[in-house]
């Protein structure tokens, strides 16, 4: 993932990470308690890690920059991504009840989460491209796939990740 190590702004790094995974990738549970995931291009070669720190919050080790998540607001139902720093995603429902809302790169995504098959789905609320983050029964392994070269999109299908993994522990 040379170009993404080059970079420097937070934007830059998702989007060099976009081009190169070419639309999809795969994460793989490390260890047997499964706090950390290894991120995997198509080929299985690693191109970054989510390291689970309990259900509030994780960090992103990828394209030579480290990305937080963490949950905020009443009773955590808000989420924040920041890269370097950076703020690069908000989420969270916009009334109590409400689906899940995220913005990220300008775009504004309407999220849904299938607990039970493991699988989350984030639509482009303007209509168009989704992302898509799929796991296996165990919770052990998942494939995401989203618009080729978008950084903006890569980065909802890795906090996608985080946000089931996080739901999966605390229901199962």
């Amino acid at each position: 993932m040379d170009g993404a190590s080059r970079t420097s702004s937070p934007a830059a790094v998702w989007d060099a990470l976009a081009r190169d995974l070419g639309g999809s990738f795969r994460a793989r549970a490390r260890g047997l308690l499964g706090s950390r995931f290894s991120l995997l291009d198509r080929g299985g070669k690693e191109w970054g890690e989510l390291r689970m720190m309990g259900s509030y919050a994780a960090e992103v080790h990828a394209g030579g920059s480290v990305s937080e998540i963490e949950r905020t607001g009443e009773f955590g139902a808000r989420y924040r991504m920041r890269t370097g720093g950076a703020q690069t995603l908000i989420a969270g429902p916009e009334r109590p009840g409400e689906p899940l809302r995220i913005f990220c790169g300008g775009k504004a995504y309407g999220a849904e989460t299938n607990v039970l098959r493991n699988v989350s789905v984030a639509r482009l609320l303007a209509g168009g491209d989704e992302v898509r983050l799929s796991g296996g029964l165990a919770g052990r392994s998942y494939g995401g796939t989203f618009p080729e070269s978008d950084g903006g999109a890569l980065a909802v299908a890795v906090f996608l990740l985080y946000r089931n993994v996080a739901i999966r522990r605390t229901a199962f």
